[in-house]
């Protein structure tokens, strides 16, 4: 009787692979090493322009907003006529920036004071008209509702007010349009819809700044009858 020695020993089949017959294998890992490489490149890229935009971005920011705290001290030294060639130059040259909204805003405040209300009206135009955010397009009715009523147009410039306060995220900024608004219905002899804005406000915002000028006023123009 055989021992455990003697027994065979049995090995699973393996195939024959002759020398030359590992090229192939090599080849392909290489070639999709070649595309891994192409791939990683290409993503390599992709980031570095990823970083300069944002990085452009930040950069132009931070030299709007520098350009516009110049162009500030500018007007409130006084000089109405370089304070709006810059405050134009800092709006054309960061479009798209904070610095450039809120220059292309404190640009027509200047208009309106220099007389050119009917100027400022026309740009205030174009600049709601380009969708800018919500907290600029809110700022553009309120100034548009100042210019209106600076030329006489008081209906006009209630219904931008309004839009002012459609616009507004806050609610003291809405509250505060809204009692623009009802100033001008009231100045364009419309008191029904100065009423009814009124009335919106005490009925809306309570506790919020505004709210007891609105009362007063409400109570002025209802001669008590709220």
């Amino acid at each position: 009787m055989g021992t455990m020695a003697d027994q065979p020993v049995v090995t699973p089949d393996r195939p024959n692979v002759a020398e030359g017959e590992s090229q192939p294998l090599l080849d392909w890992f290489q070639s999709r090493q070649k595309f891994v490489l192409g791939a990683a490149a290409v993503l390599a890229a992709i980031a570095l322009i990823a970083w300069f935009v944002v990085e452009s971005g930040r950069r132009k920011q931070q030299f709007g907003g520098e350009a516009l705290d110049r162009a500030r001290a500018t007007f409130e030294s006084g000089d109405l006529p370089k304070a709006s060639s810059e405050l134009q130059r800092v709006a054309q040259s960061y479009a798209g920036t904070d610095a450039g909204f809120e220059a292309a805003l404190a640009l027509n405040q200047v208009r309106m004071m220099s007389g050119q209300s009917k100027l400022a009206i026309d740009e205030l135009n174009k600049f709601i008209a380009s969708n800018p955010p919500a907290f600029y397009l809110s700022a553009a009715h309120s100034h548009l509702g100042a210019a209106l009523e600076n030329t006489g147009k008081f209906a006009d410039a209630a219904v931008a007010y309004k839009k002012a306060a459609e616009a507004a995220a806050e609610p003291y900024r809405k509250v505060d349009a809204f009692l623009n608004a009802a100033r001008a219905y009231q100045q364009a002899g419309k008191e029904k819809e100065a009423v009814d804005v009124l009335e919106g406000v005490v009925k809306n915002y309570k506790d919020v700044p505004g709210f007891s000028e609105a009362e007063v006023r409400l109570a002025e123009l209802t001669k008590g009858k709220m």
